[in-house]
């Protein structure tokens, strides 16, 4: 994604100027832009809010509360309040996908090569199999604030969810401290609030994937002044396997990468982690499906990018998603 931000208008007396932070943030990079006329939140504040959130949640950290819970001779741990409501949210949406957005997909995606551990070997049927035994959220029991696995063995992974989360909560920091007009962006996940001086909104780019093209092609333009917007995609993290192609979205009942037609799925919801949770479980579905699942979901608009029989890039969009695209 892409986004065009204003520089600096008139308040009465005092001249608003435009803020921005930026650094890095989950093995990515976070930006951070604002509207005041004081510099109220520093650099070092955010540093702070992502170390507590990746001392939580990061599966790259050998200290992190879920590194600890994946130790096959750990049984249990007491969670934060950034992890317990993530896997708070994880329930809610496996119940809502059927099972297709699982947090203990873990074994599958280390498996594959896409975890903390990177391999270049793609897994036989028999090793997908096994690695299946320990699937499932049913392996998971919350007990007030202490998470427990019924299975040894059984691993979590909330990169799905947690990174839209950590949007959350930097956006809900900012109006905390007063702030009215700000984006937040942490590795192309996105919430706005308000918008930028002198113009009607935050305007976002799509990027259309095109293996063809040496630079980035933006397909649309939105312009939000509430809400958050994420995008997954097949082609950001793939393997090579029988010719074809696959990405990094695993499904947890097959155990094997999706093959639909879906390059990517951009959704606008209200939080950037609905949004982030629902990108995911839409990356098991064809376009029509998409489409029409959104549609039953509250404030929830979806923008896709896919390949027909022909191979041909196409997109379709929600009615609601249409609404948002910058004049």
């Amino acid at each position: 994604m892409m986004w065009s931000l204003g520089l600096q208008a008139q308040t009465g007396l005092k001249e608003l100027s435009k803020i921005r932070l930026e650094g890095p943030a989950q093995g990515t990079q976070f930006h951070l832009t604002y509207f005041a006329t004081d510099s109220v939140v520093k650099r070092s504040e955010i540093d702070s809010i992502l170390k507590v959130i990746d001392l939580s949640m990061s599966v790259y950290r050998k200290d992190s509360k879920i590194s600890l819970f994946n130790r096959d001779t750990v049984t249990h741990i007491e969670m934060d309040q950034h992890m317990a409501h993530v896997i708070a949210a994880s329930f809610w949406y496996n119940k809502l996908s059927k099972g297709q957005f699982d947090i203990t997909i873990a074994p599958l995606v280390n498996l594959w090569g896409f975890g903390a551990r990177k391999s270049d070997v793609v897994p036989d049927s028999a090793t997908v199999y096994q690695a299946k035994q320990f699937v499932g959220m049913h392996y998971l029991k919350v007990n007030h604030n202490r998470l427990v696995k019924k299975k040894s063995g059984v691993k979590i992974d909330v990169n799905g969810i947690a990174q839209g989360y950590t949007v959350d909560v930097l956006a809900d920091y900012l109006k905390q401290k007063g702030l009215s007009d700000y984006m937040v962006e942490v590795g192309g996940e996105i919430r706005v609030s308000g918008t930028p001086p002198g113009q009607q909104g935050f305007s976002i780019g799509i990027i259309q994937p095109d293996e063809g093209r040496q630079e980035e092609t933006m397909t649309a333009v939105v312009q939000l002044r509430s809400g958050a917007l994420t995008t997954a995609g097949s082609f950001e993290k793939f393997i090579k396997y029988k010719d074809k192609k696959l990405g990094h979205h695993i499904d947890p009942i097959s155990g094997f990468p999706y093959t639909t037609s879906i390059l990517s799925v951009t959704v606008y919801a209200g939080t950037a982690m609905d949004a982030d949770a629902l990108d995911n479980y839409f990356m098991s579905m064809e376009p029509a499906e998409i489409i029409a699942t959104a549609k039953k979901l509250k404030d929830v608009e979806v923008f896709v990018i896919y390949k027909n029989k022909n191979q041909a890039i196409q997109t379709v969009y929600s009615d609601g998603f249409g609404k948002l695209f910058k004049n």
